[in-house]
Parts: structure tokens; C-alpha cells; sequence
């Protein structure tokens, strides 16, 4: 999945653990965030904190289990 410029794979089985990043579905629009289990919240990439009554309109779509980062030789080329 690639959104706001970061490229992941996401395992949309496995079940979010603590301090895990995650992929977002807030009512149609996507975000990346970091979840905490106690207290319930999440951390979206732009630092808002998400939590009580906020979260009734969010879905985790995945967790993130890899982030492809792209490489750059000298000629600022991707490798």
C-alpha cells in the first residue's frame, strides 16, 4: 500500500499490538498511525492524537509489517 509517500506492506489478518504502525480507514479517508493499546489511542503520522469517542468512526485496515524506502545511487537515480 503506498499513501502520503510512504510505501508498506500491511497484514490485514494479523491482529494490532502495542506500539505497532497501522493503516487507517477514517470513514473513506486513509491515514498511518502508531496504536496504543492502554490507554486506547492512536498517533496519527501528523502527531494527533486520536482517542474516546474519535475512535468509534475508525477501522484498522492492516498493520504494517515492512516499509519499502527507496534507494538513491550518485547520480540521484533509484537503485
Amino acid at each position: 500500500m503506498e499513501w502520503k509517500g510512504r510505501c508498506c506492506v500491511i497484514d490485514e489478518k494479523r491482529r494490532p499490538q502495542n506500539g505497532d504502525t497501522v493503516l487507517l480507514d477514517m470513514s473513506g479517508m486513509y491515514e498511518w498511525a502508531m496504536i496504543m493499546i492502554r490507554p486506547r489511542r492512536l498517533i496519527t503520522d501528523d502527531g494527533a492524537f486520536l482517542m474516546d469517542d474519535l475512535l468509534e468512526d475508525i477501522a484498522v485496515v492492516g498493520v504494517v509489517t515492512h516499509e519499502i524506502t527507496t534507494i538513491y545511487g550518485e547520480d540521484d537515480l533509484p537503485i
